[in-house]
């Protein structure tokens, strides 16, 4: 009977420290076509795209993390300074949100980290919301970025995170 507990119980042990250690990482390498935009205003509308380069980890019991690069063309700071890690702060239903930072000076810890806003995206990266503050040309306005290639398309995948998402998502409409 001894000879069957540790027989079992070991590997049994050995399997529930490995499933909490192991962050089980997943390489991330996309481009994603996106539209910027004012609050509901279509005239405002700038073709842009979403380049993520870099590694998402998934420890079990334990927060989300995406470790790499978060860049938005058009938008200074996400392509001249370095992403810091988006902690997923909150996950409901596949999507995650996490805050979208960048450092400037490259030091660690940061000295000069700017917010660009909050991200919201799915777990294979092709649904991405972004409400972008403190912009560089508009420093009083939210800018929304969400993936699509046409003003309905962004909206219509804002409207599609939002109910898979819950409350708490871009009030946009």
């Amino acid at each position: 009977m001894k000879r069957i507990i540790i027989f079992t119980g070991i590997p049994l042990l050995l399997i529930i420290i490995f499933l909490f250690i192991y962050q089980f990482p997943e390489k991330i390498s996309v481009v994603r076509t996106a539209v910027a935009f004012n609050d509901r205003n279509p005239d405002s509308l700038k073709n842009t795209s979403i380049n993520i380069e870099g590694t998402i980890y998934r420890p079990l019991f334990r927060q989300h993390i995406f470790k790499g690069s978060i860049k938005i063309r058009g938008i200074k700071k996400t392509e001249n300074y370095e992403t810091l890690n988006t902690e997923v702060l909150k996950r409901k239903n596949g999507i995650n949100m996490g805050n979208l930072i960048y450092n400037k000076t490259h030091n660690n810890p940061p000295q000069h980290a700017n917010m660009l806003g909050i991200i919201w995206f799915d777990d294979s990266f092709l649904n991405i919301s972004v409400l972008g503050t403190d912009m560089e040309d508009n420093q009083n306005e939210a800018i929304y970025i969400a993936t699509g290639g046409t003003y309905e398309e962004g909206i219509s995948t804002l409207r599609k995170m939002r109910d898979n998402y819950g409350s708490g998502f871009i009030n946009f409409e």
